[in-house]
């Protein structure tokens, strides 16, 4: 499980970012915090992996929050969410792994999900109860609401996610499963016991 926090002072955007980030089981909002300092001083007492920061805040900004939680952690992957592109070169100079641009879509999210992952594969487990290797447990999941005949609109409201979401997940199942439709990847997940 990787363990992430958010620093954002708008209440608004921790909330909206901590329900996208809720789709990635493997990942763990250990904490959110409106202001940098309750940030800092729960870092010196909790480990974590990753740090999602706003850079425009009152008092200390993101960026001088990624370095003070970098001296403490140089491992730590800081990913800035933010409004402005400004910082962009900021950003990398201090090694962030993203930079994200508000309002954030599911689909970048998911390509920062991707960095995430490459990065702490050992945190990471895509083989869960039930699914197989190929497939992680949410494409094993949607799978299997597509073979019961739900529609993409049908499994995104099971599971709590877009419809857009479940159209990505597809595109990685077609992939993994080298098919190019429903019908096929049903058949296929069959063959291969992914299904009943």
């Amino acid at each position: 499980m990787i363990r992430a926090i958010i620093v954002d002072d708008e209440p608004l955007s921790v909330r909206r970012l901590k329900y996208m980030l809720a789709e990635f089981e493997e990942l763990e909002i250990c904490g959110a915090f409106l202001t940098p300092r309750e940030a800092y001083e729960y870092a010196r007492a909790t480990p974590f992996q990753v740090a999602f920061l706003d850079i425009s805040m009152p008092d200390v900004d993101g960026m001088s929050l990624s370095r003070l939680l970098l001296e403490r952690d140089p491992s730590l992957s800081v990913i800035f969410v933010t409004g402005y592109d400004d910082y962009a070169v900021q950003a990398f100079e201090v090694n962030a792994l993203d930079y994200l641009m508000k309002p954030v879509t599911e689909q970048r999210l998911a390509r920062t999900w991707e960095k995430i992952k490459e990065k702490y594969h050992n945190y990471v487990s895509e083989e869960e109860p039930g699914a197989t290797g190929l497939l992680t447990g949410q494409e094993t999941r949607i799978v299997q609401y597509m073979a019961e005949g739900l529609s993409n609109r049908q499994i995104a409201d099971t599971l709590h996610i877009t419809s857009e979401t479940v159209k990505y997940h597809l595109k990685n199942v077609f992939r993994k499963l080298d098919v190019n439709n429903r019908v096929r990847a049903l058949q296929r997940a069959k063959e291969l016991k992914i299904i009943p």
